[in-house]
């Protein structure tokens, strides 16, 4: 996992979040480094009783309120990973590395 790429100060900083908030990303971003891509991949439910990470890959197009940042390739797809179920958080994967950019505390960056 990187933040190297993380985008604050903004709408999406993890500043922004309320204390609960912060502790589900926090434990999202802390089960994600734990467990492969294939595993994370396979977590998740639709419905109302989503649980899991379930990484979704977004298009740019699809994103609403932020843009991909500077030096992040377009062949990168954007991933959303499931903290809670309002809460996401944002970023690119190249090969094993998460780079996280955003933290959605309130599902807006992509339609829910």
């Amino acid at each position: 996992m990187s933040f190297e790429h993380y985008q604050p100060p903004d709408k999406f900083c993890l500043s922004r979040c309320e204390k609960e908030e912060i502790k589900l990303m926090l434990a999202a971003l802390r089960k994600l480094t734990s467990t492969t891509w294939n595993a994370a991949s396979q977590q998740g439910g639709k419905g109302p009783n989503k649980t899991g990470l379930a990484p979704t890959q977004y298009k740019d197009h699809e994103l609403r309120h932020v843009k991909r940042p500077t030096g992040i390739s377009a062949d990168l797809g954007i991933i959303g990973i499931r903290a809670s179920q309002k809460s996401r958080i944002f970023g690119v994967r190249s090969r094993e590395v998460y780079f996280v950019l955003w933290f959605d505390r309130n599902h807006e960056i992509v339609k829910a």
